[in-house]
């Protein structure tokens, strides 16, 4: 199958990439060219502005491409994608989130559960308009879209999820050097990392079933830890003695903002649980993540070291 990949060469896009060249997939990775990826020897790298209509019509005539994954179009592009790509294509997969179902109303959120996306939680509103404008679009007119929504991704790449809902690495400082940290509230709250090469391999997945089609999934790992416990898996990956101390996020907020730069959405976010039931991928995708927190987190920190991040 040949695939336009927009968005390919960081971190989940990346992944993508990887996961179609091991289904036995051509892809085409659309980016401005701004970025040097190590892109699979069957990919093909095209220079495309996605912000500029012409540019991104030209790459979508210029060739026939079976399927289209996207990982960045906002809700506007998607439209028009929607009207440029209809009757052309098999299938369209569009990266969402399971952001939008922040506050979550039940434990696991399942696909059909209400979605808010408050803005307080993140600010995840775009990616429920994207999401709605795909479903709309294949409910009204038949367009081959499928929403993928991982949780928070994590894997060498990138820095993963710290305890305060940012991705810091003076956080992970704080642990190596053993000086004290605080759990926001009482630390119970659930969250449910996905291995970013797993989530990669949802995209190809998605792209192999013929029960996709207009269908949303969830994609995570298997496991959803207290945010406590994540604090001492990655405490006994860097072997740290931090002190750990309890506090409510408003306090967390005034004791370390101005020296970590604490995002305060991302704090209200994670101090709510989020955890999903990913039994519909697993049903109909065959989607089977394997890869422990454990292992992921110290692939991801050993990243984190080789870069001096941490």
């Amino acid at each position: 199958m040949k695939v336009l990949l927009i968005g390919g060469t960081r971190f989940l896009g990346l992944a993508i990439a990887n996961a179609l060249h091991r289904h036995g997939h051509k892809a085409v990775v659309a980016h401005r060219g701004h970025t040097k990826a190590a892109l699979p020897e069957t990919a093909r790298e095209i220079h495309v502005d996605v912000a500029d209509q012409k540019s991104l019509e030209n790459c979508l005539l210029a060739e026939q491409y079976d399927a289209v994954v996207d990982t960045i179009l906002g809700a506007k592009t998607l439209e028009w994608m929607v009207t440029t790509l209809n009757g052309r294509i098999r299938q369209f997969v569009h990266c969402g989130s399971t952001g939008v179902y922040a506050p979550m109303k039940r434990i696991p959120a399942t696909e059909e559960d209400p979605c808010e996306a408050l803005p307080q939680y993140g600010g995840f509103g775009a990616k429920l308009e994207q999401d709605e404008v795909l479903m709309r679009a294949h409910r009204q007119t038949g367009f081959p879209a499928t929403v993928l929504r991982p949780t928070n991704i994590y894997g060498a790449g990138d820095i993963p999820l710290d305890i305060w809902g940012a991705r810091n690495p003076a956080f992970f400082r704080r642990l190596t050097r053993n000086q004290p940290v605080t759990l926001p509230n009482d630390g119970r709250a659930l969250l449910q990392p996905g291995h970013v090469s797993e989530l990669g391999e949802a995209f190809a997945l998605a792209l192999e079933s013929p029960h996709s089609i207009g269908r949303i999934y969830n994609i995570s790992s298997a496991r959803a830890v207290e945010l406590r416990v994540y604090l001492d898996i990655l405490k006994g990956i860097l072997k740290s003695s931090s002190p750990v101390d309890f506090a409510s996020a408003e306090l967390l907020l005034e004791r370390y903002l101005p020296e970590n730069k604490i995002n305060e959405g991302g704090l209200r976010f994670v101090v709510e649980h989020m955890c999903v039931d990913i039994s519909r991928a697993r049903a109909e995708l065959g989607f089977d993540p394997q890869i422990s927190l454990e292992e992921g987190l110290a692939e991801n920190l050993q990243w984190m070291c080789e870069k001096g991040l941490i």
